[in-house]
């Protein structure tokens, strides 16, 4: 687990590594060692090595293989080591064999094509001497981040944005154009960042580089060849057991304390809860977000729950070596009030920052406990706790109109997320196959909103004018809140493609905290045997969620086996942003003397909500997604990059 960067000079001027002594600098962080250079002629790389694992301690980047021909670098960890070393012929038990040996070896022996057969996260450069070509790569999630900008005649790399910007040549410039897509939530472009000239390599993707130009390549897909068929739904879901533990048992490597997020939902506990059972007897700490004591919380929708503290002490007395650890606050975080040193370490601006202010403080308390590596539920949602509700949809399309009153009728009881019978028919059955023109004129009709994300974005109106961001959607295929007609697997691997802002964030916490977080339900082995399944096995009788629940049988108690509702995620935030009010208005101002931020956020629609107080969507979440944004601009505009 490292930071990475590097130049490669296409037209023969060499490299010096002091030349990379800036970015070094930017990418210091809790837990990082020192700098390493290597410069050879025209590349120069640069690491900065964390030592998470054991084998960490034996990394020696930039690694050099095939007789000084290739060397690289990288950031992230191999979670399929024995089966990597076996292929290539690695004895594992004879010595401490690091991660980056072990890629350097696979590069070695198979170029690009070794890519598929890795598991875990990472992000490599490697340059090839003899052929004068530089190799980025992610994984098939892109839990590591790599972003690049081509110049006259080279490439520069790195593993955050702030030492990219550092490198000689790299322009420090906002793109407003990656501003207004994020204020809109278009992610349609997974290689579009915030800064102009600056790209990302997008997740299981190569991108070559050599003096030609640039050849790009996808290596991994999240969609099946064909559907598996067991005998039964035990063997499909001792099948599942078995993928999932596997998951969970090849990221449990850590060199100091490992712990787990926890909650009342099928994905934590699921993860939780695995983790526990292989470490046992040893003890497993789990972390909670909960509110604190005695607060006054607001009345939710019928859907959600505010607090998770009655399943996780289910949890915890069915598996006695499980530690919980409940994480609240009571008072707006620092990353809501003074979020510079998130900027400064970061280079970005968080698409949810209130929710940050809710996690950290777990993040925190694993920090000041010695503790580096968190795992996560996180990616549960497209694969593994699939509900299977938007099969209904394809009942309908498909013919079978019995099938889909019965599965209407039986869910319809159970009430899925609070959900009847009716409700799951306009939001499953008919919102999907409305096309997106006329869902547009009906709303529009209803609300009188000049454009799909007037309701959640604060976005200039004359500025989305001025880029022609509504065309600039339609033409990329962008329709917020539109669904369209698609299949349950298309939206579910949709769902797995839309996280790059949320690996933007994984690096930026691991920069700001020290910790690591790792997402077992993201590993594309149970991603491929789940997108396998028939529909059956997540829906059917009415039994939504039909794979964890019956693989976790045993495992949790009822009260979460049978809970149908989700978990609240910041419940006390209205209570925050109150507290927060006496100082907007003031912030709003400030935000004026930055050119950007005035241009592209609609300031007086932010005071105007600061003032009149009264709807909740804006106020816990339009207005402070755009006051951060804000800051973010005033921030890059001050000098901060």
């Amino acid at each position: 687990m490292s930071a990475i960067a590097g130049i490669v000079r296409f037209d023969g001027a060499p490299v010096h590594a002091a030349e990379l002594q800036s970015a070094a600098n930017r990418l210091a962080a809790p837990g990082l060692a020192e700098p390493v250079y290597w410069a050879d002629g025209p590349a120069g790389l640069l690491a900065r090595q964390r030592h998470v694992t054991h084998e960490d301690l034996a990394e020696r980047q930039p690694w050099q293989g095939a007789g000084g021909r290739l060397a690289l670098v990288y950031d992230g960890r191999l979670d399929n080591r024995e089966e990597i070393a076996a292929a290539l012929g690695i004895r594992l038990n004879e010595e401490t064999v690091p991660d980056g040996r072990l890629l350097l070896a696979a590069l070695e022996r198979w170029g690009e094509t070794a890519l598929p057969r890795l598991i875990g996260d990472f992000a490599l450069a490697l340059w090839d001497k003899d052929a004068r070509q530089l190799l980025l790569a992610r994984d098939q999630l892109g839990r590591r981040t790599l972003y690049y900008h081509r110049g006259a005649g080279f490439v520069a790399f790195a593993t955050t944005y702030r030492a990219l910007l550092a490198l000689p040549g790299v322009p420090r410039e906002i793109d407003e154009l990656g501003i207004a897509d994020f204020l809109i939530l278009n992610t349609r472009d997974a290689g579009e960042t915030f800064y102009r000239g600056v790209r990302r390599v997008p997740r299981a993707h190569t991108a070559v580089f050599d003096a030609q130009g640039l050849r790009a390549n996808r290596y991994w897909s999240p969609e099946p060849k064909a559907t598996l068929r067991l005998a039964c739904d035990a063997e499909y879901a001792e099948a599942a057991r078995e993928q999932l533990d596997r998951a969970v048992a090849c990221r449990l490597r850590a060199k100091g304390g490992l712990a787990a997020n926890l909650s009342g939902g099928l994905d934590s506990s699921a993860v939780a809860t695995s983790a526990a059972l292989r470490l046992a007897p040893g003890r497993l700490t789990t972390i909670t977000s909960v509110p604190p004591v005695g607060l006054a919380l607001p009345k939710l929708k019928s859907c959600w729950y505010p607090d998770e503290r009655p399943y996780v002490a289910a949890i915890a007395a069915m598996h006695p070596n499980i530690t919980p650890v409940l994480a609240s606050s009571d008072a707006p975080h620092w990353i809501e009030t003074t979020p510079e040193p998130f900027f400064e370490a970061a280079g970005l601006p968080a698409r949810n920052v209130t929710n940050l202010g809710w996690l950290l403080p777990g993040y925190e308390h694993l920090r000041a406990a010695g503790i580096s590596v968190l795992l996560t539920g996180e990616g549960g949602n497209p694969a593994w706790s699939h509900d299977g509700l938007r099969e209904l949809a394809a009942m309908l399309r498909g013919g079978r109109w019995l099938r889909l009153a019965r599965e209407l009728y039986l869910t319809g009881r159970r009430r899925p997320y609070g959900f009847d019978w009716l409700a799951l028919l306009r939001r499953d059955v008919l919102r999907p196959l409305e096309p997106p023109w006329l869902a547009k004129w009906r709303r529009r009709l209803k609300t009188g909103e000049a454009e799909l994300w007037s309701g959640f974005s604060a976005i200039h109106p004359g500025f989305a004018r001025d880029i022609d961001l509504a065309g600039r959607c339609w033409r990329a295929g962008y329709t917020p809140r539109l669904e369209g007609a698609r299949t349950a697997l298309a939206e579910r691997v949709e769902m797995l493609a839309r996280s790059e802002h949320g690996n933007d964030i994984a690096t930026a916490l691991r920069a700001v905290t020290g910790v690591e977080t790792r997402a077992p339900l993201l590993d594309i082995r149970l991603i491929d045997f789940c997108l396998a399944l028939p529909e059956e096995q997540f829906l059917k009788d009415g039994e939504f969620r039909r794979l964890p629940r019956r693989t976790l049988a045993g495992r949790l108690p009822p009260a979460v086996l049978q809970n149908n509702l989700i978990g609240s995620q910041n419940p006390e935030l209205p209570h925050r942003m109150t507290a927060l009010r006496p100082t907007l208005l003031a912030e709003i101002e400030a935000l004026r003397a930055s050119p950007l931020a005035a241009r592209a956020i609609d300031l007086p629609r932010l005071a105007a909500v600061v003032r009149d107080w009264d709807n909740e969507i804006e106020i816990t979440l339009m207005l402070p997604r755009a006051l951060h944004v804000g800051r973010f601009l005033r921030w890059a505009e001050a000098g901060g990059l």
